[in-house]
């Protein structure tokens, strides 16, 4: 099993982010997937560009009326963010623990069973 190779013209975040995703869950046989994936990893190299620019600059800067408003910068990072975070939800992949939690439920559930049937035994 290979990782399919990465876009061309991915930065360095954005490589790292397909490396990532790519090691942890196969996409294999879904293009429509890696189509995501690449969106995703473009956001992510733009998210690094913009925060590489806000890199000393103040929280705030004096809007139109001169009044302290914040950086444009601040606000299409977190724009940035929310539509990098829509996009993974597409993928749909599993939660990192979602196995942990679905085996823990299931045990729970097949105890509650056993006890409860233990309990129907000693009443007939």
């Amino acid at each position: 099993m290979s990782i399919p190779k990465h876009p061309k013209g991915l930065g360095p975040a954005g490589k790292a982010l397909w490396t990532s995703v790519l090691t942890r869950y196969w996409m294999d046989g879904e293009p429509h997937k890696l189509a995501i994936l690449a969106d995703i990893c473009k956001v992510a190299d733009r998210i690094a560009e913009l925060e590489a620019g806000m890199a000393g600059q103040p929280l705030t800067v004096l809007g139109s009326a001169r009044q302290p408003v914040i950086h444009p910068l601040i606000d299409e990072i977190r724009k940035q963010q929310a539509h990098k975070a829509t996009l993974l939800r597409s993928l749909q992949l599993p939660e990192a623990d979602e196995g942990e939690e679905v085996d823990k439920a299931r045990a729970r559930s097949e105890r509650a069973r056993h006890a409860a049937n233990q309990r129907w035994k000693k009443r007939k």
